[in-house]
C-alpha cells in the first residue's frame, strides 16, 4: 500500500520515533515525543500519531505506553521481519541511572521469537546477566543470560520473577510489594531478603523475567 506524503512536522515526528528506536531499541512514549518536538500537550502528540497511522507510516497498540511500530518493515531498526529478533545484552549499570541501561550494550543477540510469546511488548525486551546465585533454588545461576521485559514495578504481580538493579548488580529475585515497600526475595538460603522504598536510589526494578538462556 502506498503511503501518503508527510508534512514537515509529521516527518519530524516520524524521524524522531525512528531515531529513538535505533538508539533505545524501544519506541518512545507520548511524553518523550512531546518533549523532543516541543509539544506541551500529550493530546497534541496523540493527534500527530493518529495522522501518521492514518497515512500508513506507523501502527499503534491501544493502551500501551510504547505501543508504536513502524510499518516500513524493510528499514525497521528492530528487525521485526527478515529473521529472528535481535535484543541488546546490557552491561553493568548503576541503579540510580536506569535510563543508561541500553546505552552501551555488550552486543546484540538474536533470539528465537518463541521466547517472546509471553511478552506484552516485545520491543521492551532486553537481555542481562544474573549478578549472583541468589535464585539458585529456582535454577538461575550467576552469569546466566536473562530475557527481561522492561516494565514499571507497579505493573508486576506479587510472586513474579523479576530483574532488579541493586546498586551495581543486576539481580533476579521474586518480587513482592507489601507495606508500601518493595521486597526482593532470593531462592537460596545463603542470601537474605532485601527491602526498599519504591523511590530508593539503590534499587530499580527493570521488569519481569521471560526466559533463561544458558550456554553449556
Amino acid at each position: 500500500m502506498e503511503r501518503e506524503r508527510l508534512t514537515q512536522r509529521q516527518n519530524e515526528a516520524y524521524e524522531f520515533i525512528r531515531g529513538y528506536l535505533v538508539r533505545n531499541r524501544k519506541p518512545p512514549t507520548l511524553q518523550e515525543i512531546g518533549d523532543a518536538l516541543g509539544i506541551a500537550s500529550t493530546n497534541g502528540v496523540y493527534k500527530l500519531l493518529q495522522t501518521l497511522e492514518k497515512k500508513g507510516w506507523i501502527e499503534r497498540e491501544k493502551h500501551e505506553a510504547r505501543g508504536i511500530r513502524l510499518t516500513d518493515h524493510e528499514q525497521d531498526p528492530l528487525g521485526r521481519s527478515g529473521g529472528p529478533p535481535s535484543l541488546p545484552v546490557v552491561t553493568r549499570t548503576v541503579s540510580d541511572e536506569p535510563e543508561r541501561l541500553r546505552e552501551r550494550p555488550e552486543r546484540m543477540l538474536s533470539v528465537d521469537g518463541h521466547l517472546l510469546r509471553r511478552a506484552q511488548d516485545p520491543d521492551a525486551c532486553l537481555i542481562g546477566r544474573a549478578g549472583d546465585d541468589g535464585m539458585n533454588g529456582a535454577g538461575i545461576r550467576k552469569g546466566d543470560l536473562l530475557l527481561i521485559e522492561e516494565m514499571d514495578w507497579s505493573d508486576l504481580e506479587n510472586g513474579t520473577l523479576a530483574a532488579a538493579l541493586v546498586r551495581e548488580q543486576l539481580l533476579p529475585r521474586e518480587f513482592e510489594f507489601a507495606n508500601r515497600k518493595i521486597h526482593l526475595r532470593p531462592a537460596d538460603r545463603h542470601y537474605t531478603d532485601e527491602t526498599f522504598p519504591p523511590d530508593h536510589p539503590g534499587c530499580h526494578i527493570i521488569g519481569r523475567l521471560l526466559a533463561l538462556i544458558r550456554t553449556l
